[in-house]
């Protein structure tokens, strides 16, 4: 288990639902690729979502070496695009 904070510039962060002008909530996404933009971000394992509107969260993964990227999307889950798409991050879990 480990702390993210999650990050982003020139853009602001409201909940799932709430449909605000260059807004939107984060995701993690852990060894997939994002979706295209305009594309509904699934959830599940590797698909986290924040859709409270957290900037930040605990995450617990097992052991072994991961790609995480962080991702908004707007009110409706939908990926926004490759500008709100953080590049990959690789992390080995002990």
């Amino acid at each position: 288990t480990f702390s993210v904070v999650f990050g982003l510039r020139n853009y602001g962060v409201a909940p799932a639902g709430l449909q605000y002008p260059r807004t939107g909530h984060f995701h993690i996404l852990i060894n997939v690729e994002p979706p295209a933009p305009g594309v509904v971000i699934p959830a599940d394992s590797l698909h986290r979502h924040y859709g409270a509107g957290q900037i930040e969260t605990m995450l617990t993964l097992a052991p072994g070496t991961y790609t995480l990227r962080l991702v908004l999307a707007d009110h409706e889950h939908r990926a926004i695009g490759p500008e709100l798409t953080s590049r990959p991050v690789r992390i080995i879990v002990r």
